[in-house]
């Protein structure tokens, strides 16, 4: 299949928002509809893209057969390009050749302008659009995973739970730093960095909003767990939960699950059909607890890093 490779434009926008819808067509997988399988939640996506970064699109015989976009940072030379799941898709004959067209021309795109990592989120269903990125070097960074909105087992000790408070911040923000300096260990070897005004400022506003939930598991008297949960903003019917931790201290006695089993409470209650997370693919404590608890991959985010090195100018290498 020959195969030209142009910048996106606006004549492509009716063929993309069918590639992503029949992409996303629910399947009966064990893991809720994305709300990609909508075509206008498709198109305002597409449409809300603009001009936040390089687009490119797949032509055979002047049809497009596939499409790839990545989000940049507003400030050139910070080294990180994004392609979201509603950001690329292909037709399923060819998708190997699709995408290796596709991102060999965006890949150049976002070097050029200083984006040395590259994600793209793929649904888990997608094998074979996973398997081509792995050959075009990516590996598995993130896992987003599901599971039922189901009684879950309590642990076996008890756990007081409660909604957090605003006199709780300080010690929210300390588990959410501890957890951070968790991750750049081995295996994960992710840098601490983050932004703790951000964060606080993320965690009061959590609080106060009742449609989000904070909850903290206690250990004399103080918080030694939290779990922030809220309306999944890509799979509709589904609760998720972002910021996830357990003090070093009080790992394996129970606190996570009876925080996860808190959490489900809270989604059953609020009309909610599945309960989602996200974690690190290189977390061993993290992917033991989540698939363990019955979370089903649905997505990935797919990283590759690239050498800087590579937009060095070779001239200078060549001997006169």
């Amino acid at each position: 299949m020959a195969l030209d490779v142009v910048p996106f434009a606006d004549h492509h926008i009716d063929h993309a928002v069918a590639l992503l819808t029949a992409a996303h067509a629910p399947t009966g997988a064990a893991v809720p509809a994305v709300d990609l399988a909508d075509p206008g939640a498709a198109r305002a996506q597409l449409d809300a893209f603009g001009a936040a970064g390089p687009a490119v699109a797949a032509l055979s015989g002047g049809v497009p057969v596939g499409f790839m976009a990545a989000t940049v940072p507003k400030l050139q030379g910070t080294p990180l390009g994004r392609v979201r799941m509603q950001h690329h898709a292909a037709a399923p004959d060819g998708i190997r050749a699709t995408y290796r067209h596709l991102y060999r021309a965006l890949a150049q795109e976002l070097v050029d302008v200083g984006c040395f990592e590259h994600t793209v989120k793929v649904a888990a269903e997608h094998r074979d659009t996973v398997a081509c990125l792995v050959e075009l070097g990516f590996g598995f960074d993130q896992v987003k995973g599901f599971r039922p909105i189901a009684p879950l087992a309590g642990p076996a000790r008890q756990v007081r739970l409660r909604r957090a408070h605003r006199d709780d911040l300080a010690d929210l923000v300390r588990l959410t730093v501890e957890l951070q300096r968790f991750h750049a260990q081995a295996p994960m070897l992710r840098p601490a960095e983050i932004d703790v005004l951000a964060t606080g400022d993320d965690l009061r506003a959590a609080i106060a909003d009742d449609r989000r939930l904070v909850l903290v598991a206690e250990t004399h008297g103080r918080p030694a767990g939290v779990m922030v949960a809220d309306h999944d903003s890509r799979y509709s019917t589904a609760a998720s939960i972002g910021i996830a931790a357990v003090t070093a201290d009080a790992r394996s006695e129970g606190i996570g699950t009876a925080l996860l089993a808190g959490v489900v409470e809270w989604a059953a209650d609020q009309g909610f059909g599945s309960c989602g997370a996200e974690w690190t693919s290189a977390n061993l404590v993290s992917d033991a607890f989540w698939r363990g608890h019955g979370f089903v991959p649905a997505r990935y985010t797919l990283t590759r890093r690239v050498d800087p090195r590579v937009s060095l100018d070779y001239r200078h290498f060549v001997p006169r």
